[in-house]
């Protein structure tokens, strides 16, 4: 069993683990100029593992809206829970997963508002950001999410059954080996589909795949948020140190932004 919940203010430089059925990789790190101002990352990045079953989830919140961490935070607590509640057939159905998914996104409104309602601002913070903020509030926090579970079905050809949900443009390639077999498709437009602490879903439904309606074998995963868009144009797996020096590169960029990934193979 390994468990990870990301801590918004702690960076976590790419992390290997290997277990008997599942190896993975996985890091985190705020956007920089949120590590010089040492504020909290807008990214929460959560998963579970145990014997033959392994859930993740990734949320990146949104800047614009009241305080995206806390949607991030919030939406990622929520669906992992929910993830980790699915039996092993249950999870085999896509379209009751998703009936399931959506039913869940709206429920969750109105715990998520209240706990909006009730976030206590930083008393250092100036006057001006203070108002912006507090009207930024009656809107509510937001983030975009992509979840999923893996669960093996045959330990000797490692067949396994996958889930996937997204909304947003966070991204999710799937391998068979060294080929890359698909990547969740995602546009410009994805950027304003998210999850409102006080509207539920915004513009449009949750994306949804799984194993079974894709109909081809793989046995890899990449989960990872824009901050890491550097990597969207490799044709392959990057290694552990490409990728940490990848981080390390961005941090300088005027467009950083918070990064995490994920990377699982069974």
């Amino acid at each position: 069993m390994f468990s990870f919940a990301s801590d918004q203010k702690t960076e976590i430089p790419i992390t290997s683990v290997y277990q008997e059925r599942f190896t993975f990789r996985y890091g985190y790190a705020r956007a920089g100029e949120t590590q010089q101002a040492d504020d909290i990352g807008q990214d929460y990045l959560a998963f579970h593992t145990e014997e033959k079953s392994f859930q993740f989830v990734l949320c990146d919140g949104v800047s614009l809206s009241f305080c995206g961490n806390i949607a991030a935070q919030f939406l990622a607590t929520k669906l992992l829970v929910w993830l980790r509640s699915v039996s092993v057939e249950g999870a085999r159905d896509e379209h009751a997963m998703a009936a399931a998914l959506d039913a869940y996104l709206t429920q969750w409104v109105d715990e998520a508002t209240e706990m909006v309602n009730a976030y206590r601002l930083p008393r250092a913070l100036s006057p001006l950001l203070r108002d912006v903020l507090e009207e930024k509030r009656i809107n509510g926090s937001e983030a975009m999410f992509v979840c999923g579970r893996v669960d093996i079905i045959d330990d000797w050809s490692k067949q396994a059954n996958v889930f996937l949900a997204c909304s947003g443009d966070l991204r999710v390639r799937l391998w068979e080996g060294t080929q890359e077999i698909f990547c969740l498709p995602y546009d410009k437009g994805d950027q304003y589909q998210r999850w409102s602490t006080k509207k539920g879903l915004l513009s449009g439904s949750i994306k949804t795949a799984s194993s079974i309606g894709m109909g081809q074998p793989f046995n890899r995963m990449l989960v990872y948020s824009d901050g890491l868009a550097a990597i969207d144009s490799l044709r392959s797996i990057p290694k552990t140190e490409r990728l940490q020096n990848l981080m390390t590169e961005s941090f300088s960029s005027p467009t950083s932004d918070d990064i995490s990934f994920l990377d699982i193979a069974w």
